[in-house]
């Protein structure tokens, strides 16, 4: 029995908070800024592996914590895809990614 096989699809506010944080860590130190670009990859290939296996937090979003960083994924699954909402600093209010889901 083979599994499903999830295309992930990134919103352009995810993408703005990657490319922030990514800027953020590359001015202070390009290491740290590839090392979190390989955490954020790694963290989008186990989602796409066991998807269902991270707790949904609000109106079928879940919810993925990045290891080695203060960062959580936030992403819903919709046929065989992975939409990721917000890759989100765990020090900023949580409001500000919860506008971004459908109703």
């Amino acid at each position: 029995m083979t599994g499903k096989h999830y295309s992930i699809e990134i919103s352009d506010e995810a993408e703005c908070d990657f490319d922030n944080s990514y800027n953020y860590y590359f001015e202070h130190s390009p290491k740290v800024a590839d090392d979190f670009f390989q955490r954020i990859s790694i963290s989008f290939e186990n989602i796409k592996t066991i998807p269902f296996s991270f707790p949904e937090v609000y109106k079928n979003v879940r919810k993925f914590t990045v290891k080695k960083f203060p960062f959580v994924i936030y992403f819903q699954v919709e046929e065989y895809a992975i939409k990721v909402i917000a890759i989100f600093h765990t020090s900023r209010n949580p409001e500000i990614w919860n506008v971004r889901v459908d109703e």
